[in-house]
């Protein structure tokens, strides 16, 4: 359900890739229409006062959700297939970023997966895809600069927002960042610094329909700034899609 096509890399400070028009524009209209309110959300105030509604937060209300909607249920079927990370993987090997993943195990898993005894006693590589609907709150909302947690490989964030309801003004894009401090570049254990302690180097706009996808390593620092809405904006709402490896 994604489309690559139109796919743009940027290299450095590490592989990142803008996908316009991700989504076909039936399925991208329904889901602007479907997406879940934020009654079903966990609220998160310590990533910057984010919604998320996942396998890992409030997953039972998760389920009922995706259960309910035959789109949803496609989308989760389609991101818990392999042909998913396949597709993913051969995406970027075309574009000169071969993680080294060749003969990997996938697991169809949910919530917390752990790797499986066989493959630690035949060291085999086990990847896993889920997703989230996340939302942040166009006043204030932000997310603070990090690298993403070790165990992530490729991160997809695709932004679900009408054309005409979002104002470039109030911010919400993501910000490719880098320490102003550079003895704080390697940060492999992903610690967070604060807005002050780095400098933006590249800045990918909130806009609809479009998929922004980086890849985990020891810099991948990017954050989202706090965000200047009015009062009673519309919410910052996107999917996130994870490969990682258990």
């Amino acid at each position: 359900m994604l489309r690559f096509q139109q796919a743009e890399f940027v290299y450095e400070p590490y592989p990142i890739c803008l996908i316009p028009s991700a989504i076909a524009e039936g399925d991208y209209q329904e889901m602007l229409k479907t997406y879940p309110d934020v009654s079903l959300f966990e609220f998160k105030p310590k990533l910057g006062n984010k919604y998320s509604l996942s396998e890992r937060n409030n997953r039972e209300e998760y389920a009922k959700f995706i259960s309910r909607s035959p789109l949803w249920s496609r989308f989760h079927s389609y991101i818990k297939s392999r042909n998913f990370t396949d597709d993913t993987l051969a995406l970027l090997k075309s574009n000169n970023i071969d993680l080294d993943l060749d003969g990997y195990v996938f697991r169809k898993a949910r919530g917390k997966p752990k790797r499986s005894l066989m493959s630690k006693l035949l060291d085999r590589t086990e990847l896993n895809a889920r997703f989230e609907f996340s939302m942040m709150s166009s006043t204030g909302g932000h997310i603070r600069p990090h690298t993403d947690e070790p165990k992530k490989l490729i991160t997809l964030v695709v932004s679900i927002v009408e054309a005409s309801g979002w104002s470039s003004e109030w911010g919400g894009g993501t910000q490719v960042c880098f320490p102003r401090d550079r003895t704080r570049s390697y940060n492999q254990t992903n610690e967070y610094l604060d807005f002050d302690q780095v400098e933006t180097l590249r800045d990918y706009a909130f806009k609809p329909n479009q998929c922004l996808l980086f890849i985990k390593t020891y810099n991948s620092w990017h954050h989202v700034q706090p965000m200047t809405a009015p009062e009673g904006s519309p919410m910052r709402k996107t999917l996130t899609i994870n490969i990682e490896r258990l």
